[in-house]
């Protein structure tokens, strides 16, 4: 999954997402979708629920704090979120690139936010294979 920002005036940020994933299920379904920015010191059970796990088959939530801010769950693992409305989309074969809203967003706490590069490079996490910057084996 990956995130942009398209515009600050209206605020939208534009979140690809891979059709095979729950989520995508789950955006289409609702028009809803929020975004957890990670700090680099979130725990690693934080990327194992909801990164290598599918909702389909378990409560991605369940062992994680969160709160609950407007109308979606926010990590509190997360140093910042981004809640949004789906405005529009753009489908792809693999994947769909939905257009939000920003309908919420605030900062949680002053830590670093994760970055691919520090997940790859630092905690040597791996990519799920629905996942953009997945790289075979």
């Amino acid at each position: 999954n990956t995130v942009s920002q398209v515009t600050d005036s209206p605020n939208r940020v534009a979140v690809t997402i891979n059709k095979m994933n729950y989520s995508h299920h789950v955006i289409k379904q609702t028009g809803k979708m929020n975004v957890n920015c990670l700090t680099v010191e979130a725990p690693f059970k934080v990327f194992e629920a909801f990164g290598f796990r599918s909702g389909r088959d378990c409560d991605k939530f369940e062992g994680v704090d969160f709160a609950v801010k407007g109308f979606m769950p926010v990590v509190l693992d997360a140093c910042a979120y981004i809640t949004c409305e789906v405005v529009d989309k753009m489908e792809t074969s693999t994947h769909t690139v939905f257009l939000g809203k920003v309908t919420d967003a605030d900062i949680i706490k002053q830590d670093t936010p994760m970055t691919y590069a520090y997940y790859h490079n630092v905690i040597k996490g791996k990519s799920p294979k629905n996942a953009p910057t997945y790289i075979g084996e």
